[in-house]
């Protein structure tokens, strides 16, 4: 591992599913005129840190949100998912951003790319 602690590996796939979430529902607006800001996951030696306090991570793996994510009719899936993780306290969800070759893949062939798909993973 890279990393004095072995720590950098799951730092950037958490960092990953961080970004890929704020990046699919981002944009969403509750009625609030403000702005919410965002916190980021740090980490303080061992310890995973939000907005100074400890973050202890607990969740699952949902390999197919990305694929569900693209088209309308399945959106709703991805929402509930989440929000039934959310209700068990759970703080974290794992997903997978690729499928080359398949319905909705990322990659449709060598060298091109479904404009769709991406959308979903980087909007």
């Amino acid at each position: 591992m890279v990393g004095g602690n072995g720590l950098f590996y799951p730092v950037v796939g958490f960092a990953s599913i961080v970004l890929f979430i704020y990046m699919s529902f981002g944009d969403v607006q509750f009625g609030f005129e403000e702005e919410v800001e965002l916190a980021f996951v740090e980490r303080n030696g061992t310890q995973f840190m939000v907005d100074g306090k400890a973050f202890y991570i607990n969740g699952w793996n949902s390999y197919w949100l990305m694929v569900q994510s693209v088209d309308e009719y399945s959106r709703p899936r991805v929402r509930e998912m989440l929000k039934a993780g959310a209700k068990m306290g759970l703080t974290v969800c794992r997903t997978w951003a690729f499928n080359d070759g398949d319905y909705n893949a990322l990659q449709s062939s060598p060298g091109v790319f479904n404009e769709q798909a991406f959308k979903v993973v980087f909007l």
